[in-house]
């Protein structure tokens, strides 16, 4: 298994060699651990555990570069979940395994306290970048001072099914729009996948695009046009029941734009 990690918390290398020995199960001795500017020479190659490191600056302290020996026929690539959260619970540090399906700066999170959560990761321009933990998902006890709240860039990523817009086998900005639209619409259906949250801004985002949508509408040509508009229609059916009056809202707006949610995020 080959694993990059980052973790919170400076280690000496003994108690990091300790600490990755009992994760994985192997001797002490079976550990090889070494700074990357260290002798590369004088390393144990043949260790079951091979762990390059340096250190880093602001919320992030250490760069694991790991090697673990797998069992014969074992499937590694499966173990960088299991290996952050061993070592955070034997550490106590925070530490980051790479989210390969969302955004670069989006990380997975194995909390010393036993959370699983995302994070978003942000680094400097400097030669010698900061990172700083920008938000997290999930309350943390290794950055207890980073914002808790869903990420922008996990939600958009989210795969939310748009049978009505996909059915019209068309495509055009018109089409780009009612695909968005849908998405808010089939989202708001499941209950704001993937785990009941929301954020006011992508709503705002999801709105402007059916203002965008009704623009397009009237430009679409025929007969590309008729099969739009009954497509949206269809749509804008299930976002009215799944929306009631918005009181607060002024009284020459758009009529989607005077409807809420029956169920929010927030409920």
């Amino acid at each position: 298994m080959i694993a990059d990690l980052l973790i919170s918390r400076r280690l000496e290398p003994s108690r990091l060699a300790a600490a990755l020995a009992d994760a994985v199960g192997v001797p002490a001795e079976r550990v090889d651990v070494c700074h990357d500017e260290g002798d590369q020479d004088a390393r144990d190659w043949e260790a079951d555990v091979l762990c390059t490191y340096h250190y880093l600056r602001g919320d992030l302290a250490m760069s694991l570069d790991l090697y673990v020996r797998d069992e014969e026929g074992a499937d590694g690539s499966a173990g960088e979940p299991a290996l952050a959260a061993a070592l955070a619970g034997r550490t106590g540090a925070g530490v980051l395994y790479p989210d390969e399906r969302a955004d670069p700066e989006t990380y997975w999170l194995a909390d010393p306290g036993g959370t699983v959560t995302r994070l978003r990761l942000l680094a400097s321009d400097e030669e010698t970048p900061t990172y700083t933990v920008d938000a997290v998902e999930a309350p943390s006890l290794a950055f207890p001072f980073a914002k808790v709240t869903p990420l922008a860039e996990i939600l958009r990523e989210e795969p939310i099914a748009t049978p009505v817009a996909s059915a019209l086998g068309l495509d055009g900005p018109a089409v780009v729009s009612l695909t968005v639209w849908e998405r808010l619409v089939r989202r708001m259906a499941a209950g704001w996948p993937p785990a009941g949250r929301y954020l006011p801004e992508l709503y705002a985002e999801d709105l402007r695009t059916r203002d965008f949508l009704e623009r397009e509408l009237a430009e679409a040509p025929e007969p590309a046009g008729a099969a739009l508009a009954a497509a949206t229609a269809e749509v804008d059916a299930l976002f009215r029941e799944l929306t009631e009056e918005d009181p607060a809202a002024p009284a020459d707006a758009p009529w989607w734009r005077t409807r809420r949610p029956r169920h929010t995020w927030a409920d």
